[in-house]
Parts: structure tokens; C-alpha cells; sequence
């Protein structure tokens, strides 16, 4: 017990150390997934699109439903990107 109350200041300092040292691990790993993310965010703004065919009318009433559709469900706007035929 006489050891303990002696070197409780190192103790406490090697443990403080090995606690940051944890943080500080982890927090660089979230910061290179966020880096990783970013890099497909550039990667989706440089493709190009084309541009729909307006006079294809049931393309365009689809595109329009799916934007209703998805602005009600995610409360933000939106932006249709890219439209294909299925089926």
C-alpha cells in the first residue's frame, strides 16, 4: 500500500498518457474515413449527365413522382441525377 500512495503521481500521469493515446487513435481513424468520403463526393460532382428527353412523357411524369416522392420522405430537396428504364 506504502508503494501505491508513493508513486500515485506517476501512475497517474502513464495512465492520463495511455488514455489520450487511445483517443487520439481513434479520432485519427474517423478522420481518414472522412477523407475517404470526400474523395467520392468530388469523384460523383465531375461525371456528366444527360439531359432527359422531354418528349418522352412517361419519363418525365416518372422523374417527377420520384422527386415528390423522395422530397416527402427525406424533407429536403432534391436533385434527380441520372434516370434509367427498367425492365
Amino acid at each position: 500500500m506504502e508503494l501505491l500512495t508513493r508513486y500515485s503521481g506517476i501512475t497517474a500521469i502513464i495512465v492520463y498518457s495511455l488514455i489520450l493515446f487511445v483517443i487520439l487513435k481513434l479520432t485519427k481513424k474517423k478522420r481518414v474515413t472522412k477523407e475517404e468520403t470526400t474523395d467520392n463526393n468530388v469523384e460523383e460532382k465531375n461525371r456528366t449527365y444527360e439531359r432527359l428527353d422531354l418528349a418522352d412523357e412517361d419519363a418525365t411524369v416518372a422523374c417527377l413522382v420520384a422527386s415528390i416522392d423522395a422530397r416527402q420522405q427525406y424533407h429536403k430537396n432534391v436533385q434527380i441525377l441520372s434516370v434509367r428504364r427498367i425492365g
